[in-house]
């Protein structure tokens, strides 16, 4: 708890090289992907945002945060992650992500598309702020196996049931995951959701776990 304290500090102070040494420390250490990003980006990013929610930092210090938190997952990628996989063979399928229309926070679903990169997935990251109908057109021309959508703000989170519907309808086979804060919203938020084609990920070992179960020919 201790390091992810500190580290909020880094990502406060803007301090990339900073930043990139406790993550490069993480690695050296041999944390994994998943354990650098669920044990220290994301909750140094949640602290983050309850300071600016309870008025303790500006919006200028949240985004001299973000901005530092989004250089260092970037640096992660090229450095760390892509050579690990670059004589690999993506075999698992193909990953398609996204956030909801007016939903602008895509850290989280950019940490979750680098993880499926690792695991052996061909992955597309269409970012923040996404159309339903724009989903619709890639994944119609692209054919994902599996769709992942997030939205991190209570009011973008209500446009998730009908981004599910849409997708519902128009794919049969393709697999959803559902993430981000909007979850802690009302459960019948969700509650016309296929549980058979739609997985709900609140923490990141729920991840892990439909990972395990997926590349293993599960679910």
């Amino acid at each position: 708890m201790e390091t992810v304290t500190d580290f909020t500090h880094v990502l406060l102070d803007g301090d990339q090289d900073k930043a990139w040494e406790y993550v490069i420390n993480e690695v050296n250490n041999g944390a994994s992907t998943e354990e650098i990003f669920y044990q220290l980006l994301t909750p140094a990013m949640v602290k983050i945002g309850q300071k600016w929610q309870e008025n303790e930092i500006s919006v200028a210090d949240e985004h001299l945060a973000t901005t530092t938190c989004d250089f260092t997952l970037a640096r992660y990628k090229h450095e760390i992650l892509l050579p690990r996989i670059s004589n690999r063979e993506q075999d698992q399928g193909k990953a398609l992500f996204f956030c909801v229309e007016k939903e602008e926070h895509d850290l989280g679903i950019r940490m979750i598309a680098q993880i499926f990169e690792e695991k052996g997935f061909d992955v597309r990251m269409m970012g923040a702020n996404l159309p339903v109908e724009f989903v619709l057109t890639m994944a119609v021309n692209w054919e994902p196996d599996v769709i992942g959508m997030s939205a991190s703000m209570l009011k973008q989170g209500e446009r998730v049931p009908s981004y599910i519907q849409r997708l519902m309808e128009r794919f049969e086979n393709i697999e959803l995951l559902i993430g981000g804060r909007f979850l802690s919203l009302p459960d019948q938020l969700l509650d016309k959701a296929d549980d058979s084609k739609v997985t709900i990920i609140q923490e990141g070992s729920e991840l892990t776990d439909w990972l395990d179960d997926r590349t293993k020919g599960g679910k």
